[in-house]
């Protein structure tokens, strides 16, 4: 039985009830309105998650509807109806917001099949926004959303899962989602990192030993899998676990079985296990330094996050994120300067996002102000800044006139969209909505006119 609710507004009585009745029938909560007015009427306090409406209403039509909507229930999902296909209207009727159109005649099968596709959308959107807020686990590029969907869909299941990524893009931030988002989220996550110990103290770390097993062991003491039964257990820089020690690991994984070091028992743990790993796992196996059946044994479920230069869309995001967590931290009230902020989105951070967090809690430390100017900015990313001022006097300086009419709108466009930046303090949203575009539109047009690299 579906739980989700939509408002159908038809003026033609016949056409609403035969669509309310394929709705009923799904299993949708349907309520019905012949014109725009009495919707309106309706939605006050209404728990409406998407709309149906006829193009043609009598009083407000279904286009002022949905910018109606979009205004005051952005919220609710909007699909529109009519009986006049033209091309131009429906990309009309996107632009104001509507998810999708519909043209009369259409099918039981293709109304059913528009609703479904929305919701499906909505409810992967909405647990992406979950996701995002997840220890500062955020993004809205495409190769972002790819891994909130992977995280979505295995975070509650058995299997082991290798997080790929160079280092500082934020794979532990992946592994504690994974852990939060399952039903694991109420027992332990516990994080142990490869690299920071020698063999056999890792073995014991990872295992427990008993008294007496090895010289200093006055007692016995539980390992990480007993600490971590019944949650996760985060392995970082997995591609740097002693060879000898892999091959005991593997089992422990095979069998689900641990026997401390000394003991001559094994017993059973229930753990969630998540690898990390900067390295290349395949030269280090095809090398002999980590153990083919080992990789194949963590690489069910493969999670590869993107280095930051490689999703520039989620810089803004980001840094905002950082600036707004830090001026909370450390009690500041502060903004990036428009120049700052460019130079942040366009650095190509060679420490990821881990790099970006330390240059925006520097600046948060350093701003003498209420504005954080390029100047409070590590070096590199000041270097970097001065390069990019330099290219663009140099551009202006030998770019030759060009009279021509494209070349004319060209400079109009460009220096609307420098306006439209400006005055809303570089945030890109509010600018593409002044400039009546998407977001989407802007960054290319901003690519186009190498406003940003």
């Amino acid at each position: 039985m579906n739980t989700h609710s939509i408002l159908l507004v038809e003026d033609e009585l016949s056409m609403r009830l035969g669509m309310q009745q394929t709705l009923l029938k799904a299993g949708y909560a349907v309520s019905t309105a012949g014109t725009a007015e009495e919707a309106q009427s309706m939605l006050e306090g209404s728990s409406v998650d998407l709309l149906i409406t006829d193009f043609r209403l009598p009083g407000m039509d279904g286009m002022r509807f949905t910018a109606f909507l979009k205004e005051f229930h952005p919220h609710i999902g909007v699909i529109l109806i009519t009986a006049f296909p033209e091309v131009e209207l429906a990309v009309q009727a996107i632009k104001a917001g509507a998810f999708d159109f519909l043209c009369k005649p259409f099918q039981k099968d293709g109304l059913l099949i528009a609703v479904e596709r929305f919701f499906k959308f909505s409810d992967l959107s909405k647990e992406n926004a979950r996701l995002r807020e997840v220890r500062g686990f955020i993004g809205e590029s495409p190769s972002m959303l790819r891994v909130f969907e992977r995280v979505a869909a295995i975070a509650d299941a058995c299997v082991p899962v290798l997080v790929r990524g160079p280092s500082g893009s934020g794979k532990e931030l992946v592994a504690a989602a994974l852990h939060e988002r399952s039903s694991r989220h109420t027992k332990p996550f516990i994080k142990i990192n490869c690299a920071a110990m020698p063999e056999q103290l890792l073995e014991s770390e990872l295992f427990g030993h008993e008294k007496g097993a090895f010289t200093g062991a006055l007692a016995a003491r539980k390992g990480k899998f007993d600490a971590a039964n019944g949650g996760t257990l985060f392995f970082d820089e997995l591609g740097e676990m002693p060879l000898p020690l892999q091959a005991k690991f593997l089992r422990v994984l095979e069998d689900q079985e641990i026997t401390p070091v000394g003991g001559n028992v094994a017993h059973k743990v229930q753990v969630r296990t998540v690898f990390a790993t900067a390295c290349d796992l395949e030269q280090a196996v095809a090398e002999g330094r980590f153990r083919e059946d080992l990789y194949y044994r963590i690489n069910i479920v493969p999670i590869n996050l993107p280095a930051l230069k490689e999703r520039r869309e989620d810089i803004a995001l980001l840094a905002v994120h950082f600036l707004h967590n830090f001026c909370a931290v450390h009690g500041r009230n502060l903004i990036f300067s428009d120049e700052a902020a460019k130079t942040l989105e366009s650095y190509d951070y060679p420490g990821n996002v881990r790099e970006l967090r330390n240059a925006v809690e520097r600046a948060v430390l350093l701003a003498t102000g209420n504005t954080i100017a390029v100047a409070h900015l590590p070096p590199r990313m000041r270097e970097h800044a001065q390069e990019q001022r330099q290219e663009e006097l140099q551009a202006v300086e030998f770019a030759p006139e060009d009279n021509s009419l494209a070349a004319g709108l060209a400079r109009y466009e460009k220096e609307c969209i420098i306006q439209a930046l400006a005055s809303t303090g570089g945030k890109k949203q509010q600018a593409a909505a002044a400039l009546g575009i998407t977001r989407k539109q802007l960054w290319l047009k901003m690519k186009a006119h190498k406003l940003e690299a």
